[in-house]
Parts: structure tokens; sequence; C-alpha cells
């Protein structure tokens, strides 16, 4: 048995949808946490994201629902979403993700070091794959920007696109700050943009990675022309508020940029459009 007081300093459950829960991570302890979330089928259960409190998500999931928990899926590498993984039985990613998984953000805590379980295996998924939670059926859709190992998952049954931090109504950041790969650009965006267009008959709804949820899919239309004034050379905003770059944007060159178009708001680097 946990202690839900204790628990409850870490995170905060909302229901969004039925059988659908946000969990939102981002507290005073870890105040680079993400918006977590638990789909439950009629056999299963399963979490996408984890956040990266030093608790036993697992446990804390299991408290919250009377099925059996499949495990943890992750969006994208990085440690705000991965940090929980290792109190799961099942750990599924995209295989690029493996490493940043078990990386953590230990600079991110204000010099606090938690020790987190990393000693776990990977259940690799790709584009096209399904996971079925009884009567309730998600598809792998590979869409790596803002980070390379990025999935969306669609959950085909009730019409929820659940995007990571690919699409988001906040700071969506795509290689606007720290090392990146050359493949990390805005074109590469816009065109993992398009196609979650192509199938944007297939779900009603938006839940992202930070800012809260459920957004409406026209922020997916909001996302694309923002991604193609940039690629048009609309030069953006070099005023970059410190929320949006959680402090690590310094920014002396002026390169990196905001974009805004109604909920859309695109963090790049002009030097990383193409």
């Amino acid at each position: 048995m946990i202690d839900l007081n204790l628990y409850e300093e870490y995170y905060h459950m909302t229901k969004i949808f039925p059988h659908t829960f946000m969990v939102s991570s981002k507290t005073q302890h870890t105040p680079f946490g993400s918006d977590n979330y638990i789909l439950e089928g009629d056999e299963c259960a399963l979490c996408i994201d984890s956040g990266m409190t030093p608790l036993d998500y697992y446990a804390y999931v299991c408290s919250l629902t009377d099925l059996p928990v499949l495990g943890v899926i992750n969006t994208h590498s990085h440690f705000d979403h991965t940090g929980g993984n290792g109190y799961f039985p099942k750990v599924f990613m995209n295989p690029l993700a493996e490493k940043g998984a078990k990386t953590p953000f230990n600079d991110a805590l204000g010099g606090e070091v938690y020790e987190y379980p990393l000693d776990y295996e990977i259940t690799p998924v790709k584009d096209g794959d399904i996971i079925d939670l009884g009567s309730r059926v998600l598809e792998i859709i590979e869409i790596g920007a803002h980070d390379l190992s990025s999935i969306a998952i669609l959950d085909k049954t009730n019409r929820i696109l659940f995007s990571g931090d690919e699409l988001e109504s906040g700071w969506c950041n795509i290689g606007s700050f720290g090392p990146a790969d050359p493949r990390q650009t805005i074109l590469t965006h816009y065109q993992n943009m398009r196609k979650l267009k192509a199938r944007a008959d297939e779900f009603d709804w938006i839940c992202p990675g930070h800012h809260g949820a459920p957004l409406p899919k026209d922020l997916l239309n909001h996302v694309l022309i923002a991604d193609k004034m940039i690629l048009d050379g609309a030069p953006g905003d070099p005023n970059i508020p410190l929320k949006n770059g959680g402090g690590f944007i310094k920014n002396e060159d002026q390169k990196v940029r905001a974009m805004r178009y109604k909920m859309a708001h695109i963090g790049f680097n002009i030097d990383r459009v193409r």
C-alpha cells in the first residue's frame, strides 16, 4: 500500500475522457516533469510516459485502476518522460530512444540527484505497430523532429492522438537549444505534421506531453501554418521568455526564435530550418 498523500505531492491526476486519465508530474519537486496518461481497455491498462519523479510511478498507477497494467510506452527519449520506466513490468519505445531514456536530467533538479531504476529492457515499437488493450486499439506513428525517437500514439477506438512533445500548444522546441542532430529541422517537423494531417479524420483530440490536455485538433493546422511560415522565411521573434526556454536558452547570437500562430508556438534555430 502506497502513501497517497506523499504521491499527491508529485502527481496530479485528472480524468479527461472515459477510461482515460492525465497525470501531471510537473511539480515543485520535478519542475521538468511531463503530462503522462493512463489508458484503460477491457483487458488491461497502459501508461503513456512516466515522468521523472523518484517515486514508484507504477505503484501509483496500480492504485488508480483495477485492471492489470501492461506497462508504459514512451513518446520519446527525454528523461522528463522516462524517469519512472524502471518500475514497470514492460517498457515500449522507439529503439532510438533507449540511450536518452536512461540518461537522467540531474542538472534540471537544482543539484538534487535521485536514484532511478535504469536496468530495464525495452520492447521496441515502430511505425504502424498496433497495441490492443482489449477493445481499445493503439497505433504507433513515427514523427521524430523535436527528438528523433518521437512517436505519436493514435487511439483509434476513442479518436485521440497522444503526440508527446512534437505537437503541443506551449513551447514546441525543434532544435532550438542544446546539441541537435542535422535531421532535427523545421522541414522534418513540417513533413511529420503533414503525415499526421493525412490521418486527421481518425482523431478529434490531441493530448500532448506538456501544458495540459485535451486540445482541439485545430492545433495541428496552426502548427502546420507556423512551420510553413518559418520555411517561407518569416524571421520569428528572438525575444524568448524564460518559461519557454526553461532557462537554458542564452541566445546571445539571436539565432533562437519563436514563431507563433494562434495555438501554435514553435521554438527554432535559424540554422536548423532545412
